[in-house]
């Protein structure tokens, strides 16, 4: 993709933002924006642009991480329904079906300094809310599996490790104390000039996916969202970080098939963040955001991700992150996984403070 930097038609990231910021209050007069919801395009509203909600509420969570509950069903009720223009209790029966088993990806990576503290609140709380809404829907919460790559990660998040039916099931890819865990498919996948086995759990235990990422810098792929958060479901992610993990990398694992068949929705958990030092968590580069995204394009969402990430590096006096280094955005967008172009996103922002 050439650069685009001299073209004035061109918006600016920050009078992007601008012009797409709209408060809850003005969307109480404007009315909810419809969206297309066919099967495989859900992500596309009548513009023919990807769709991106955020929400924020900065009373959501506190310094230390304790999350107000009722405000983060708010959100996240607020985001589904901007996004689709549907009630949730209409909008989860459209892409889940009674009998889908719904894979929750989270990102539980680098927690040591924080676990066992209210700063990891915000990882069962947002899947909760999650659960909970499709609940009302009429969706079981025994169909839901959270997941990520280890049992230790899991419950260094606060997570306990149940593999129970009848009830949500909380596992982990590999277990590095020796417990039981669910490992790897035994099919082979071609990645570039290299390969790799996807997680079992998402290829013979879930029917579809919730991509839950977060914002967070990296210290090789320079940013982390909803596309990396897939290095989590592969058996070998340190063997695809070459060249800012795109040698090959984060763009390949995304177009493998069961990827991006499987994966029916995002929500980015943007209540904490990380600015600096990531993927580690440092409580002196963390912040609260406070926000809730929702997409089904994981391009864009990163995008405004990676936006947000540099508007919070520069108000704390760091250099931005060059999206030449963390290329794998652009990249993505160029292999067809969605839009990292400002002008092809229809991002919407949603600020409850200013009710």
């Amino acid at each position: 993709m050439k650069s685009e930097k001299g073209n004035k038609s061109e918006l600016t990231r920050r009078e992007f933002i601008k012009k797409s910021s709209v408060s809850a209050l003005g969307l109480s007069l404007l009315g909810s924006i419809p969206a297309t919801l066919a099967s495989e395009t859900i992500n596309q509203t009548i513009t023919g642009k990807s769709k991106v909600v955020l929400v924020r509420n900065t009373k959501v969570i506190s310094p230390d991480g304790i999350v107000d509950n009722d405000i983060l069903s708010s959100m996240l009720d607020t985001a589904i329904t901007n996004y689709s223009g549907d009630s949730p209790s209409i909008f989860w029966p459209k892409i889940f079906s009674p009998k889908d088993i719904i894979g929750l990806k989270v990102n539980t990576l680098g927690l040591n300094q924080i676990s066992g503290s209210s700063l990891t609140n915000h990882f069962s709380a947002v899947t909760n809310v999650i659960i909970q809404s499709c609940k009302e829907a009429g969706i079981k919460e025994e169909n839901f599996i959270i997941w990520d790559r280890s049992n230790e990660e899991l419950t260094s998040a606060g997570y306990q490790i149940q593999n129970e039916l009848g009830k949500t099931r909380i596992l982990g890819n590999v277990s590095r104390s020796g417990g039981s865990a669910i490992g790897y498919s035994d099919k082979e996948i071609k990645v570039g000039d290299k390969s790799t086995y996807l997680a079992k759990i998402l290829t013979d235990m879930c029917t579809c996916l919730i991509n839950i990422p977060l914002v967070k810098d990296h210290g090789i792929a320079e940013f982390t969202g909803a596309l990396k958060n897939h290095y989590g479901t592969i058996n070998n992610a340190r063997e695809f970080h070459s060249n800012n993990c795109t040698n090959p990398g984060i763009p390949e694992i995304n177009l493998i098939d069961t990827i991006k068949s499987k994966q029916k929705l995002i929500i980015a958990d943007a209540l904490l963040g990380v600015f600096n030092g990531g993927p580690r968590w440092d409580r002196k580069f963390m912040w609260p955001y406070g926000g809730i995204l929702v997409a089904t394009d994981p391009v864009a969402i990163d995008t405004i991700l990676f936006n947000i990430l540099n508007d919070k590096r520069k108000s704390e006096g760091l250099a931005p992150i060059n999206d030449s280094t963390a290329r794998h955005i652009r990249l993505s967008a160029e292999a067809g996984l969605g839009k990292n172009n400002l002008n092809q996103i229809d991002f919407l922002e949603i600020n409850q403070d200013r009710v």
